[in-house]
């Protein structure tokens, strides 16, 4: 039985634990969106195609017909190109992604103002995945491309 005196405070722990259980699965479902994100860019009149996954590394690169019409050091240069364009459009997509986490952080308390109890709820949070390195294409659950996708296809 809850003293009348401690009623208050008691309500208030209850929905302590019940924000930071929310966040929690918030928190939870960004990571699984962030880490399915990828992004591509292409450079040279649709030559070159690069698609890089939530960590900007390279999971797939497409060249076209015409792609013999370059050089080496160009189709070098390109495809660094379009890997440092899909970096960036990917960062763009996290940063949309993630925007809301600020505003869900702003109105919880930091973990030392937590007690031991509560704390311990850290021990819950998911730990972070690098993303896949895996072509989009071959991921479990992915749709296949129609065959007209393909930039090769061309």
């Amino acid at each position: 039985m809850i003293r009348p005196e401690n009623q208050r405070a008691a309500g208030e722990a209850a929905d302590l634990i019940d924000a930071v259980a929310g966040a929690l699965g918030k928190l939870t479902g960004m990571r699984s969106a962030r880490d399915a994100l990828t992004a591509s860019a292409t450079v040279e009149h649709g030559r070159i195609t690069v698609v890089v996954n939530a960590s900007g590394s390279i999971v797939e690169t497409l060249y076209a017909d015409g792609i013999d019409e370059l050089s080496y050091g160009q189709i070098a240069r390109a495809t660094v190109q379009a890997a440092q364009e899909a970096a960036a459009e990917v960062e763009r997509k996290k940063k949309a992604l993630l925007g809301p986490l600020g505003t869900l952080r702003l109105g919880l308390p930091s973990a030392q103002e937590l007690p031991d109890e509560l704390a311990a709820l850290r021990s819950q949070l998911p730990e972070p995945m690098r993303a896949p390195l895996t072509p989009p294409a071959g991921r479990a659950g992915s749709k296949p491309r129609r065959a007209g996708n393909r930039i090769l296809d061309r």
